[in-house]
């Protein structure tokens, strides 16, 4: 039994030598050159990288062929410390131990063997968001406010990219797809690589009223109202010219006998309160726009002469 076992582990030991071989055999090694990223590490959370000499790294490989293969069918990037407390501008050393790989693999070369980061520090602040527009909007609407929710959002990123920033722009509006008050979510337009957003999106409302048609009428006759007989008076002038406004609708249907300006009066004029406010009835839906003359003079007789009061012009 003892001896059967001697020969199972002789022949293990047979086989794991023949595997080394097979593996390690000078025809059944490979060298290859790939480029591979660089990353960093334990990079400072003041400061972000703008600029480096390169993105990435030729490195040799050398190692048998069914690894290499495999790692560089997948290239693994270059993994570099950051030291400790450094400035603006610091460089970086690579080794081969930066770059994970199987036992088997070495590296020989890595190309460049060093390379310079350049940093600057990083700011944070509040910006207002700005909404584009484009087109106009029918001639039926008028804009009454485009309300953004948030009005600003907060941005990260090198000081030298906020210097001069201000605001932040949405995707535009087109205002000639407007046919109503609306609500819309609108991306944010990128600021760069850099630079980072507290937000994506906003919400935006865009807030139109519609434009009232008007329509004017001329020479309508002024009525005069009173609660009491107060004699024979007479209007100067006698008729006026109403513009009303109102829905095309409704101002499609008025007829001119539905506009009735007016004057009421409770007592007699005087010479001191012969001048009255013209007032008129209109349809519902319709408002009155202007009326001119807006006031008129009263005329009455009175003891054998006429008390007129004209109004000026």
């Amino acid at each position: 039994m003892r001896d059967h076992n001697l020969s199972l582990k002789g022949a293990a030991l047979l086989i794991a030598v023949l595997l080394t071989y097979a593996v390690h055999r000078p025809g059944n090694e490979r060298v290859v050159s790939l480029f591979v990223p660089v990353e960093l590490k334990n990079a400072p959370e003041d400061k972000v990288l703008v600029k480096s000499n390169k993105k990435g790294v030729q490195v040799t490989l050398k190692g048998p062929s069914f690894l290499i293969k495999s790692v560089a069918s997948s290239p693994p990037p270059l993994t570099a410390s950051l030291p400790d407390n450094f400035g603006d501008r610091v460089v970086v050393s690579f080794r081969g131990d930066d770059i994970s790989l199987p036992r088997s693999v070495e590296v020989e070369s890595i190309e460049p063997p060093q390379m310079e980061f350049v940093f600057e520090a990083v700011e944070r602040r509040d910006v207002r968001i700005e909404v584009p527009r484009l087109g106009q909007l029918n001639a039926q609407l008028t804009l009454d406010s485009i309300e953004v929710n948030p009005k600003s959002i907060s941005v990260k990123g090198p000081r030298s990219d906020l210097r001069s920033l201000k605001t932040v722009e949405t995707d535009p509006i087109n205002l000639s797809d407007i046919t109503g008050s609306v609500e819309m979510p609108l991306a944010l337009r990128a600021l760069g690589p850099s630079v980072s957003m507290s937000a994506k999106t906003v919400t935006v409302r865009v807030v139109v009223s519609h434009v009232p048609a008007r329509q004017e009428f001329k020479d309508r006759p002024v009525e005069l109202r009173s609660s009491k007989g107060l004699g024979t008076l007479t209007l100067h002038p006698s008729a006026v010219t109403v513009v009303v406004s109102g829905s095309s609708e409704v101002l499609g249907k008025i007829d001119v006998a539905d506009i009735t300006p007016f004057i009421r009066l409770t007592d007699a004029p005087t010479e001191s309160s012969n001048i009255a406010k013209v007032q008129v009835d209109v349809p519902d839906g319709c408002r009155v726009v202007s009326v001119e003359p807006a006031t008129i003079a009263i005329e009455r007789q009175a003891q054998g002469r006429r008390i007129v009061k004209r109004v000026p012009r």
